[in-house]
């Protein structure tokens, strides 16, 4: 359990660190470089247009193509999928 812990700790802080204004849009490579892991994540968050955030607590992704991808920080219109 603490592992995992870590990892989506570590996860959060990476994508806080690469998104410090609250919204950013990078290629995956740089997220992967940094150690991100992309099988971890507490959430996840489905759009009405039906695009999948995966969320590390607060922070959150979106896989977009050629190998790019979103960082937001949550709002509280977002509700989660369970």
């Amino acid at each position: 359990m603490k592992e995992i812990n870590d990892k989506l700790r570590r996860n959060r802080f990476l994508l806080q660190r690469a998104s410090p204004e609250g919204k950013t849009t990078l290629r995956r490579e740089v997220l992967l470089h940094s150690g991100f892991d992309f099988r971890h994540f507490t959430h996840l968050y489905r759009t009405k247009s039906g695009n999948t955030y995966h969320f590390c607590y607060d922070y959150g992704y979106l896989l977009l193509p050629e190998e790019k991808v979103i960082i937001v920080n949550w709002q509280p219109y977002m509700e989660q999928v369970k």
